[in-house]
């Protein structure tokens, strides 16, 4: 478990300090009112803004939802406990599952013409049970991955409000994000991460300067970093343990619940794919920057955190002031909310209509958004319960959730998208034996390393959804009416009906 009362990185707290992250919040929540009505027009606009999302808007936005508490602090603090070079694995490792998703499978997601993932699964094998199962993953997954959102919210409120508790820090902030979410639907969520997605960009690497006029040079940076710990500028990380993270972080990057439903919200294929680019240049060129300078100065003037996920705020506290350490805490709860506020979408989304509509049952559009508003407060605040005492540092715990998803959607969502001959039996014999069988192995125990269980559990779906797509009745008609329609044409949110 993580003991979070042995921070070491503390700040003074100063009224600068406060102001600037009280105004933070306050401009987040003015969003959420503002877009209220707009977000109640339709189930359209609560769930994917109505599609209309442009490119510029789409890029910030998108780079905010790629930047988790897993980047912000799961990069660099696997780069502090393990080594700079398994956090430019981790980050780059991301980097390809986006550009992953960019080539195969954004622009098919757009044109599928419907709210979310599991309908998206629908409405490529015609079937309510894939659907559902889809859903019941993407509700698993998405609640678990709040939990290090919230670990990173928690620890931030800590940071700047060192006489509050971690846990009043982690409840304070599920209220801020749950508030703002229920009340302004997509359109919130999406003008929140755009800008967001702004200071992420500017403040991950704000620090970079200070550290340079400290130190002089990078060189320097990375002699007193090894000083310190002689493994930094390298890792000590098995090969096998990074060749998993790198499995997971591919396959799972397009898969996760929040990603297709912000691809949803753009307004053509084409801003999907755009998007998707230019956020991912954006994305590994800060990234790189963060994890190299900053890891490294970390361990430079503080090699014994009492967890790694601290190693930005140690930076902070040591060469900025209280304006700047206010800036670059609201860069980080950017980078919590961003993803948060994106997960809660998608989990209520799930939750509230395709879990319903799978089981037939017939929701009015008021109905169904008043029951995703509660859904997004039930789901935060049970994952701030579990969030109050946190399993594992927040990179690995995203890992571990990430391997879940690929190994339980990649191969349906991914392969069955370009493949013809993938039905509805393969999908779900894959989607079952692959999520199954990686909850059986990370329950035993029985990896050799960390993240290893993806190497079997993400081939062994793409194994059985061929097999068994191979051994049962060729898709029909219906099936490959989807299929073709994802590839022919640009559908617009409502081109696609509900029921089957």
């Amino acid at each position: 478990m993580i003991e979070l009362l042995q921070v070491t990185p503390e700040i003074e707290s100063t009224i600068e300090t406060y102001t600037v992250i009280l105004l933070y919040f306050v401009v987040v929540l003015a969003i959420g009112v503002f877009f209220y009505r707009k977000s109640r027009e339709s189930t359209g606009d609560f769930w994917i803004a109505g599609g209309e999302i442009t490119l510029p808007i789409q890029v910030f936005a998108m780079l905010a939802v790629a930047v988790t508490a897993g980047s912000f602090f799961g990069f660099g603090g696997l780069g502090y406990e393990l080594g700079i070079a398994a956090g430019i694995v981790f980050a780059a490792s991301v980097g390809a599952g986006v550009l992953l998703t960019l080539m195969f499978v954004a622009a098919p997601i757009r044109r599928s013409g419907v709210y979310t993932v599991p309908d998206y699964l629908r409405v490529r094998y015609q079937s309510d049970t894939v659907r559902l199962l889809g859903a019941l993953i993407f509700v698993i997954a998405a609640w678990a991955y709040l939990i290090p959102q919230l670990t990173a919210a928690g620890i931030t409120m800590d940071f700047i409000f060192p006489e509050l508790s971690y846990s009043v820090g982690v409840l304070a902030a599920t209220i801020v994000f749950a508030l703002y979410v229920s009340l302004g639907g997509m359109w919130a969520v999406t003008w929140t991460d755009f800008i967001q997605g702004i200071l992420i960009t500017v403040l991950a690497v704000l620090p970079v300067p200070y550290i340079l006029l400290e130190f002089g040079s990078p060189g320097a940076v990375m002699s007193e970093a090894t000083a310190n710990s002689p493994a930094v500028a390298g890792t000590e990380a098995p090969w096998l343990l990074l060749l998993g993270l790198a499995v997971v972080w591919i396959c799972a990057s397009g898969a996760l619940p929040h990603v297709g439903q912000r691809i949803m919200a753009s307004d053509s294929d084409r801003t999907a794919r755009r998007g998707l680019m230019w956020m991912n240049l954006i994305y590994m060129t800060i990234f790189v920057l963060n994890i190299t300078f900053v890891v490294g100065a970390a361990m430079a003037i503080e090699p014994d955190l009492a967890t790694g996920d601290y190693y930005y705020y140690a930076v902070l506290a040591e060469f900025t002031g209280p304006v700047v350490q206010g800036l670059g805490a609201a860069a980080l709860l950017a980078a919590v909310m961003s993803s948060t506020d994106a997960l809660l979408i998608a989990l209520s989304a799930a939750l509230s209509r395709d879990i319903p509509q799978s089981l037939g049952m017939d929701l009015s559009e008021q109905l169904e958004m008043r029951l995703g508003a509660l859904t997004v407060w039930l789901s935060a605040l049970t994952a701030a319960v579990v969030a109050f005492d946190p399993p594992a540092i927040i990179g690995a715990m995203i890992t571990f959730i990430a391997g879940g998803v690929a190994s339980g959607l990649f191969p349906a969502m991914f392969l069955g998208t370009w493949w013809k001959r993938a039905n509805r039996q393969g999908a779900l014999a894959s989607m079952i034996i692959g999520f199954g069988a990686y909850g059986v192995l990370l329950a035993a125990g029985v990896m050799p390393y960390d993240f290893t269980e993806a190497l079997i559990t993400v081939p062994l779906g793409i194994a059985v959804l061929v097999g068994v797509s191979l051994a049962t009745d060729r898709p029909t008609v219906e099936e490959l009416t989807g299929f073709q329609a994802f590839h022919e044409r640009e559908a617009q949110p409502d081109a696609v009906p509900d029921d089957d």
